[in-house]
């Protein structure tokens, strides 16, 4: 072979060498650009993790607060009603007795206002109500009012 063949193949050679080098730089710069890349996003995570969690913590704080500052103005105002002091249960058939009354003083009233009128909550109105109907006591229209049978 002569030199000019020699030098073209180590030239060849080199080429060779260079092309591979290259592909292993590029394979290993993104290889450490997606190890930095997690690195770098878990340190974040972590960082912003505890600054979201103090954040939910200090908006509970300050929901509590705003609802302890509600409870204290309505007891203020008088609007809360006093704690109970072991008032006597209502006797067999004496709320039923009050149902029937209230609808015979005010017919055509709705189940809410008998509720109120008769000091009951809505759903216990609403089991006296289907108890007397039942009964025959008191008749229900299809407007939902109720009147004396």
């Amino acid at each position: 072979m002569s030199s000019i063949e020699d030098a073209i193949q180590q030239l060849e050679t080199s080429a060779s060498k260079l092309k591979k080098l290259s592909v292993e730089e590029s394979r290993a710069i993104r290889d450490a650009v997606k190890e930095a890349t997690k690195e770098a996003t878990s340190k974040v995570k972590d960082e912003y993790k505890e600054k979201k969690s103090q954040a939910r913590k200090e908006a509970r704080d300050a929901e509590k607060a705003i609802k302890d500052a509600q409870a204290r103005i309505q007891k203020a105002l008088g609007s809360e009603k006093a704690a109970s002091t072991g008032g006597k249960r209502a006797k067999r058939g004496e709320r039923e007795a009050q149902f029937v009354a209230y609808v015979k003083e005010n017919p055509g009233s709705k189940l809410a206002d008998i509720a109120r009128g008769i000091g009951v909550q809505n759903s216990a109105a609403n089991g006296l109500a289907k108890k007397t109907v039942a009964a025959g006591k008191v008749k229900k229209s299809k407007e939902k009012t109720y009147t004396a049978a």
